[in-house]
């Protein structure tokens, strides 16, 4: 049996409404957060270090005042002052930083964490690299962290995506989150973002190449999420549209697959039955359903904040100025209506021509036409002028224009 009580069917829309909106980030204080992977590479060669390097490296890493989180045998977590390391399934590396009033403070711990980093892969032959997917090493190659909850994700979530392999073992990204300050405000936000998501991951698109090869694709790991999962990934009926982005989130998080369950002190493979299938049959704890919202990966993300998840990896140069345009978008008022009227051009309710659309943008990022028949560099340019004109003036002073300069250069 679970260790806590069973959620019943009646009690489960309430429950997953109270998690996913129930105590808001920062309580409208509008902080700033990110989560920023990389990939480590040969060098040389650009292959993908091998698992036991990787994890020696969570061991063994010079963090002042560390604690080392396991989970098994496994090092899941290092947590420094004021940001944590983790490791991903195939031994990418995420710094996470806490929650932050303005972007020079998330700089100043992406210094400190990088520096960390970069002191202990100085003697060796490898480096860590800003690209959204493995460029020359083959999934098949990689090897993946011995977790369980990584085993029966790699078990369960292929028969539903081809490209889950590539996605656990290859891709590498950089999330944002942004606080919200009410249900409404939520949805606002969440529609907005769902829209301009294939237009932010153009901005940033980086993994071109696969299997030491071009993959036809600006990015791949755009496609690799496309191809994983689908009962989990994507973007969930309604989301486009503010007055349903949070019903369309409740019902695409009713009808997600569970992949595991909590049994005493271990985790199990749950049964193939979606979330709401399996609250009908008793078997769903609260706990396990913190869990299973956890594995939902869709492009924006609602847990009392909203979290992008839309972008490769690139330079912490282009990441850091893709947060400051984002922040200007949802954080201050005129470019928030300005985003959305313009966003409006973005909307295809039909899910099969969302996701061409999609797919045709992983393909040409920038050179891709709208929907309304404009390219997506040019509704780039608008928005980085939306963000430019409120950044760093009155209430929106936690970035400043110039911080708009690489992601401006991509763009032009």
């Amino acid at each position: 049996m679970s260790q806590s009580p069973l959620v019943t069917s009646r009690e489960l829309g309430p429950l997953l409404e109270e998690l996913i909106l129930g105590e808001f980030m920062g309580l409208g204080t509008r902080l700033l957060g990110t989560e920023y992977e990389r990939l480590i590479l040969d060098r040389k060669s650009h292959a993908s270090a091998p698992l036991p390097f990787c994890r020696a490296l969570m061991r063994d890493l010079d963090v002042a005042g560390a604690e080392r989180v396991l989970d098994g045998e496994v090092i899941k977590l290092v947590k420094g002052d004021g940001f944590e390391l983790s490791m991903e399934p195939g031994g990418q590396l995420e710094v996470s930083s806490s929650p932050a009033s303005n972007l020079a403070e998330i700089d100043h711990t992406m210094e400190r964490a990088t520096g960390i980093i970069d002191a202990y892969l100085a003697d060796s032959p490898y480096e860590l690299v800003c690209l959204g997917h493995a460029p020359v090493t083959r999934v098949q190659d990689l090897e993946l962290l011995p977790r369980e909850r990584y085993r029966i994700m790699d078990l369960s979530m292929p028969t539903r995506g081809p490209l889950t392999a590539n996605m656990m073992r290859a891709t590498a990204g950089f999330q944002l989150t942004y606080d919200v300050t009410d249900r409404e405000d939520a949805g606002r936000k969440m529609a907005l973002l769902y829209r301009l998501s294939p237009l932010l991951m153009a901005i940033t698109a980086n993994s071109r190449m696969v299997n030491g090869e071009d993959s036809g694709y600006a990015s791949f790991r755009h496609k690799v999420w496309w191809e994983t999962d689908s009962s989990r990934t994507g973007v969930p009926e309604g989301s486009l549209h503010a007055e349903t982005a949070i019903q369309g989130y409740l019902e695409y998080a009713k009808k997600a697959q569970v992949m595991f369950l909590h049994r005493g002190d271990k985790i199990v493979q749950s049964e193939p039955k979606s979330l709401a299938e399996l609250v009908e049959l008793g078997e769903i704890s609260r706990e396990d359903l913190e869990a299973h919202l956890s594995t939902l990966f869709p492009f924006v993300r609602l847990r009392n904040y909203v979290e992008i998840r839309c972008f490769d990896s690139v330079d912490w140069s282009l990441a850091r100025s893709v947060l400051a345009l984002v922040s200007g978008i949802v954080y201050c008022k005129d470019a928030t209506s300005s985003a959305e009227a313009m966003s409006e051009q973005l909307v295809l309710d039909d899910p099969e021509a969302l996701k061409t659309f999609h797919l045709a943008a992983a393909k040409d990022a920038l050179d891709t036409r709208s929907p309304g028949g404009v390219s997506l560099r040019e509704l780039a340019q608008e928005l980085i002028s939306f963000s430019a004109a409120t950044l760093g003036g009155g209430d929106c002073n936690w970035s400043r224009p110039g911080d708009l300069d690489e992601v401006r250069r991509i763009v032009d």
